[in-house]
């Protein structure tokens, strides 16, 4: 499939007409241990009477903190642990050894899981591995959020690796690709906004035509990272 649509939603929430790829966006830190079956149990079937693929929030199984994606059947397709730790967790859960991007019919996708996207080499190796569409779901504290965790979060893996970006936390969303496949070139199909909600088509094809970690643009401004009340 040349095209894929990707709508962001709090958890089981309205879809928009047309979605193939559902992400879950959750104003909490994670799903607990003891929560986790039920709460992916509540998304398979979530998935499956959408007909969608899912991505549902961030969950803990053995202490280790992961993301799945749901096929419009209710299979598991692929999971993906976090394989570094935020500070406020890194006492309490372990990290993850493999970086799998999945293989599916909208795509290939590499699920990113919280502080991953601050660490290029993880980004470089799923590209590598041929991801297409990165989804970054993570937990920032609202005191720590700035212009400058999107700079070199979402946005830079995006031009680095010449991929889409699908970014949601409990302080934003966004959908990053590489400047020349943006129409104003601020590498931001959708810029960072301050919503649990997002809808956008992403046109695999085109990332054919945009450079593996391409030069950026003379005219890029930089300003562009302080809208959406992200500051």
């Amino acid at each position: 499939m040349a095209r894929a649509v990707v709508c962001i939603t709090p958890p089981f929430g309205k879809i928009k007409p047309l979605s193939d790829l559902v992400v879950f966006s959750d104003v909490k830190s994670y799903i607990p241990e003891w929560d986790t079956p039920d709460y992916l149990n509540a998304c398979r079937k979530y998935a499956m009477k959408n007909n969608v693929y899912l991505v549902p929030s961030r969950f803990v199984v053995n202490n280790i903190l992961y993301l799945c994606l749901f096929s419009p059947k209710g299979e598991v397709l692929g999971i993906q642990g976090a394989t570094y730790r935020n500070l406020y967790n890194q006492a309490e859960l372990s990290q993850y050894d493999k970086i799998e991007p999945i293989q599916t019919p909208i795509g290939n996708i590499f699920l990113c899981v919280d502080v991953d996207i601050y660490h290029p080499q993880v980004l470089r190796i799923a590209r590598m591995k041929g991801a297409q569409i990165v989804i970054a779901s993570q937990f920032i504290d609202s005191y720590q959020l700035s212009r400058h965790m999107l700079t070199t979060g979402i946005w830079n893996a995006a031009q680095s690796n010449g991929v889409y970006v699908v970014g949601c936390c409990n302080c934003f969303s966004a959908v990053a690709a590489p400047c020349c496949l943006t129409q104003d070139e601020s590498g931001y199909l959708v810029p960072p906004a301050s919503s649990h909600s997002l809808f956008a088509k992403l046109y695999l094809n085109k990332l054919n035509k945009s450079e593996f970690g391409g030069n950026l643009p003379d005219k890029l401004d930089l300003r562009i990272y302080e809208k959406g009340g992200i500051s």
